[in-house]
């Protein structure tokens, strides 16, 4: 089992959009998964929250990402990746341990919800809510609609890496701590289940997380390694 995330919340400058769709589709996507150890790719457009788009890269572990492979791919952008990332916007990007999995298949509809330590949080506290947030997994996989869910905690280590395509970004990449990631078939099934759960995650994490950012997305684009562009 796969039980690391590489995944990158952003917007895009409209001048830019036409070529940042065609750098992912032709690209981007491709050379992440030419690196050993990164699996499959998903890329979505926003359909309601922020910011507008949404990407993820399964891979074998958060290690990867502070790997070898990985940083000699990231410090040599190709032309094309240099000249789309000055224009990226609101840009949060994280490497993630899967804390727990629940479900089976994947959705063409994703929630996300975005968790920043609180200021005063004290680690126990934070161990306690995070505790609380894999919990309500199960529950979340019982509703119509809904396919798997997933809890994932940020590896900030593996995360703040030095690689030249951060810099390349017009400000400083946000990270996040915690994220809920769901799975699901349409985008009412989540946002009723976004509604139901607000307000008791509230209360779980109150004293640990602020408020979570959320996001509802729609899939554009997968792909797997090793994926035959012909056969």
């Amino acid at each position: 089992m796969h039980r690391g995330i590489m995944a990158v919340w952003s917007d895009i400058t409209d001048e830019a959009r036409d070529d940042y769709t065609a750098w992912y589709e032709r690209e981007h996507m491709f050379d992440r998964l030419a690196v050993p150890g990164i699996r499959r790719a998903r890329h979505y457009q926003t359909h309601s929250g922020a910011p507008g788009y949404f990407t993820y890269f399964i891979t074998d572990d958060a290690a990867v990402m502070a790997g070898d492979a990985y940083l000699a791919s990231a410090n040599n952008p190709s032309p094309w990746t240099q000249r789309i990332l000055p224009h990226f916007r609101n840009t949060n990007r994280t490497v993630f341990d899967v804390l727990r999995r629940v479900g089976h298949g994947s959705g063409v509809i994703a929630l996300t919800l975005r968790f920043s330590r609180a200021v005063d949080a004290s680690d126990a506290q934070l161990a306690a809510a995070t505790q609380r947030l894999a919990a309500r997994l199960p529950g979340c996989i019982e509703r119509d609609g809904v396919i798997a869910a997933q809890l994932w905690q940020a590896d900030l280590e593996a995360t703040w890496q030095p690689v030249a395509d951060r810099d390349l970004r017009a400000s400083r990449d946000r990270t996040c701590d915690l994220a809920l990631f769901i799975d699901g078939t349409g985008v009412e099934p989540l946002r009723t289940l976004l509604d139901a759960l607000l307000d008791p995650i509230g209360a779980d994490t109150a004293a640990a997380l602020q408020a979570p950012e959320c996001a509802i997305h729609s899939l554009l684009i997968e792909a797997d390694e090793n994926e035959p562009g012909e056969i």
